[in-house]
């Protein structure tokens, strides 16, 4: 009974923790963006993915291999996405604990609610007797049109409508994934299992979401009548989601992060203090073949400052050892999206260093313009 009582206690804890980390405005506009990330989604599934029979990896996927089992019509696509999608809920729930369950919440709820809603609209409008927002009903239509029997590039017309799915359908739904990941959210599904493929047999996440993906595809090349065009119309949309993941998430920001061995080290740290504007860490190590001491200046700048930051390094010191790496994403105050506002009336800063930063804002767009000019 203690033990129930100590669960109970911990998860209470991390519901008041999910619920009150965050302003109430913030976690309102969370849930609306995941909200938005699932409806996009759901597009992506019912207007291009489902239509097609496209087996890609995940949730949907599997509610259209399920749907294509012998016996198993009975229950239309839009049925197994929710099923699935709770059976994954569920799962993760209780295997993998409530604070990642919370993250999966909205989108588990929102998700299945569009792909019924959209099933409905696409079933109610006809013309002429064609659903014409169902992508391979309106491509066969073509096909008959006039009373005709096939007509002779009716298999370009079919080649056509899948391009069109692998490219809307796979942008679309990594839009949707992208923007529920902004919004702190998560599209559950099959992600429960390489977590806890992870978590029991140290497989790497990467490794075993392949593998899912992978087992998925090939399910739906027997479920499809030995068909490949579908699975292989998937993996392309795979791959366009992933890129549009990343594209949506991570956004166009390039960074990177510079690190300088100069014995004018002093020199340019203050240069990228007091011109650049940008922060330092200055880390001591040593010469691996003479053995000497030196400090290594580390510092993280944007797109915009790097032609600046490399042309000033090579003037204070043009025997500078500068190597610059780039990466996708910096989390912190001056680089992350969310930056903390404050009033100025709130800030701990004395009248000279208020000061010091409005003449370093300045600067800094003065840059910004004549570089922007050149």
């Amino acid at each position: 009974m203690s033990k129930i009582k100590t669960w109970l206690i911990k998860e209470k804890n991390v519901i008041i923790n999910e619920f009150t980390s965050e302003p109430p405005r913030k976690i309102v506009k969370n849930v609306f963006i995941i909200i938005l990330g699932s409806f996009i989604f759901s597009i992506s599934d019912s207007f291009f993915l489902i239509p097609m029979n496209i087996i890609s990896g995940g949730v949907t996927s599997l509610s259209i291999i399920f749907h294509a089992l012998p016996g198993f019509d009975i229950l239309s696509v839009q049925t197994y996405v929710l099923i699935i999608t709770w059976v994954f809920f569920t799962l993760g729930l209780f295997m993998i604990g409530l604070k990642y369950s919370l993250k999966q919440l909205v989108f588990a709820v929102a998700y299945p609610l569009f792909d019924f809603f959209f099933a409905w609209l696409i079933n109610i409008v006809v013309i002429d007797g064609v659903h014409v927002l169902d992508l391979a009903s309106f491509a066969r239509a073509i096909n008959f049109a006039n009373g005709a029997a096939i007509s002779a590039n009716s298999d370009g017309l079919m080649a056509i409508a899948y391009i069109i799915a692998i490219v809307f359908g796979g942008a679309l739904m990594g839009v949707g994934i992208g923007f529920t990941f902004i919004g702190g959210g998560s599209s559950g599904g099959t992600d429960v299992i390489n977590i806890l493929a992870n978590k029991y047999t140290g497989i790497r996440i990467g490794t075993s979401s392949f593998i899912c993906d992978m087992a998925i595809i090939v399910g739906g090349f027997f479920v499809n009548g030995y068909n490949f065009l579908p699975s292989l119309c998937g993996i392309l949309t795979a791959f366009i989601c992933s890129y549009m993941i990343d594209h949506v998430y991570l956004g166009n920001n390039k960074y990177y992060l510079a690190q300088i061995i100069s014995a004018k080290w002093n020199e340019i740290n203050d240069f990228i203090n007091k011109d650049l504007g940008r922060g330092t860490t200055l880390l001591e190590g040593k010469g691996g073949y003479t053995h000497k001491d030196l400090i290594v200046v580390e510092a993280c700048f944007d797109k915009q400052d790097y032609a600046l930051i490399k042309q000033s390094i090579y003037q204070i010191d043009p025997n500078a050892f500068v190597m610059v790496m780039s990466t996708s994403e910096i989390l912190g105050y001056g680089f992350s999206r969310d930056k903390p506002k404050v009033e100025m009336k709130d800030l701990a800063i004395s009248p000279d260093d208020a000061r010091k930063l409005a003449a370093r804002a300045s600067r800094k767009r003065k840059r910004t313009f004549y570089y922007d000019e050149k």
